[in-house]
């Protein structure tokens, strides 16, 4: 593996140390929280116990920033990723605007290592099928997936399979944030959180309640409850999972800026999907 550093690197590196030391910052301890997250849902999901939490509905509920704050506050390996890596500059600059004089910082790699905690954070895409054998084997206590819907089920499920921790008290969490699918190829996250998301549902779920699922015989089944199961000779442990539905109105400081108005000049069903969370509307048959 070649890996490139830039001059831009270095001196950025740099100016990060000069401007830490002129006011008299200690890189290693922040003088106030990295991320606090918004009141509301967003605090809901941040605080959830599920071991998959599902985030996100209508346009500009705090889905990124949710993914950033979990990955520098709570987990200490952390991975997000986008379907392309050209889709993750975005979510650099934002963490960029967290992290700020902490930590070190590769561009390059899109990776942000030293945090306070000793965390560490890395920006990845996984554009084709099998691109999920880049990161096989690599344990993470934290995995997200920006914009779920992009993402084939395969690719979530199977990467999802190194989501551990060998850190004493440590807790593994996979956060999936999305918009309501406007491809046929994103609607599995209707049934992945059916529960909250299927009208058609037969014991529908409240927000943030927890629901158990566990895969018998290659089918994703919903279990009574958490507790271990013995099938077939083998020990089953179902893992937790939730979804919190969030909206432009959850987000203050990006609602103020009029972005509202972006959102409802958007033709049907976008508008319904974006503005709204409306994950009915446009379903293909």
């Amino acid at each position: 593996v070649v890996v490139t550093i830039t001059r831009a690197d270095v001196e950025r590196e740099l100016l990060r140390e000069l401007v830490a030391e002129e006011l008299g910052i200690d890189t290693n301890e922040p003088a106030v929280p990295l991320f606090t997250p918004n009141p509301g849902p967003q605090t809901q999901a941040y605080e959830s116990e599920a071991d998959i939490t599902g985030y996100g509905g209508a346009a500009g509920g705090g889905k990124s920033m949710l993914e950033i704050g979990l990955a520098v506050s709570r987990h200490r390996r952390s991975i997000i990723f986008r379907r392309e890596q050209d889709q993750v500059r975005d979510l650099w600059q934002k963490l960029s605007d967290v992290c700020g004089v902490h930590g070190r910082s590769n561009e390059n790699l899109l990776i942000w290592r030293d945090l306070p905690g000793d965390r560490y954070v890395r920006l990845a895409g996984v554009k084709n099928p099998n691109d999920w054998k880049k990161y096989q084997g690599q344990g993470h206590d934290l995995y997200a997936f920006d914009e779920a819907t992009e993402f084939l089920e395969t690719q979530v499920r199977t990467l999802i399979a190194w989501n551990r921790t060998t850190i004493p008290g440590q807790r593994c969490r996979v956060l999936l944030s999305f918009n309501p699918p406007t491809t046929p190829e994103g609607e599995w996250v209707i049934q992945f959180c059916a529960p909250w998301l299927d009208d058609t549902h037969a014991n529908p779920a409240e927000p943030g309640e927890l629901r158990w699922f566990a895969t018998v015989d290659g089918v994703d089944t919903e279990c009574e409850d958490g507790a271990p199961f013995e099938y077939d000779g083998e020990t089953i442990q179902p893992l937790s999972r939730t979804f919190y539905p969030a909206r432009l109105a959850d987000n203050p400081l990006l609602e103020a800026t009029g972005y509202r108005s972006t959102l409802q000049g958007l033709p049907e069903p976008l508008r319904s999907q974006m503005l709204y969370g409306d994950f009915t509307v446009g379903m293909q048959d």
